[in-house]
């Protein structure tokens, strides 16, 4: 979610800090001339983003790190960094929001659900059918306007998922699926940009296998960095170098009047 275009918020502590959470907006309607207007005001609400820790050892022998002839600490920095990202970056896509973050699945409304008797898939995916099409345009419309054209509107799927997209055709046998030819852009169906998550469902009877909308509107807060410390005492008797990698963060959708929406596969 990280890279998919989430609003990240950097602070250097942890204190809690309370966001605006948007769950309606206003409306407004025809007015006589001298009529007094109608109050119309958007429904807020405040959610808080605290700083939930995650983090780990490493221990190794002191032998192995003076001894190799590779830079071992700076591997264990890297493969720590990419834990704490795991770690984190399945609770911001599905966590629960008790004692860990607001997943953003937990948050999306209802775009399209799936048809029935293809184990919560797309259905056909073949021109001639054109199902699955229909479906994903489906549910890109079913975003308003507004989040649909903004610059942070985007789909987000697993590979496998990524795999089923790719091979879907329009009523001319061309695929939807519009792969990038620059380095460092992304893939885009439909004009969007499409990424992939590992914290996605799969497809199934159920799931919520593919979300499409303004990610932006989910704000990931990271307090104080990731932290990658050595401490050379801390088993001293083992004599074993021990490291230690911690990341605080939390995560919720701020915009839950339909900025960003899912699609279900039916439950049978």
């Amino acid at each position: 979610i990280l890279q998919s275009g989430a609003t990240i918020l950097n602070t250097a502590g942890g204190e809690s800090i309370q966001v605006p959470k948007t769950t309606s907006h206003s409306t407004a309607a025809l007015t006589a001339e001298a009529a007094a207007l109608t109050a119309s005001d958007p429904a807020f609400s405040q959610a808080a983003l605290g700083a939930y820790k995650y983090g780990h050892l490493i221990q190794v022998s002191r032998e192995l790190l003076d001894d190799t002839g590779v830079d071992l600490e700076g591997y264990l920095a890297m493969q720590s960094g990419r834990a704490l990202g795991n770690a984190l970056g399945a609770d911001l896509i599905t966590g629960n929001g008790s004692s860990k973050p607001t997943g953003i699945l937990n948050n999306t409304t209802l775009g399209v659900t799936g048809p029935t008797g293809v184990s919560g898939g797309l259905g056909a995916t073949s021109a001639s059918a054109n199902q699955g099409a229909d479906l994903l345009f489906d549910l890109f419309y079913s975003v308003i306007a507004p989040y649909r054209a903004s610059g942070a509107a985007a789909w987000i799927v697993r590979d496998s998922t990524m795999a089923v997209v790719r091979k879907i055709k329009d009523t001319t046998g061309q695929y939807i699926f519009q792969p990038s030819m620059i380095a460092g852009t992304p893939d885009t169906l439909v004009g969007k940009p499409i990424y992939t998550d590992p914290f996605i469902p799969a497809i199934a009877t159920g799931a919520k296998s593919i979300i499409f909308g303004d990610i932006s509107q989910y704000f990931v807060r990271l307090a104080g960095g990731v932290r990658f410390e050595r401490s050379d005492e801390y088993a001293f008797n083992t004599d074993l170098v021990t490291f230690r990698a911690l990341l605080r963060g939390d995560g919720i959708l701020v915009d839950q009047t339909g900025a960003v929406k899912h699609f279900i596969g039916a439950t049978t």
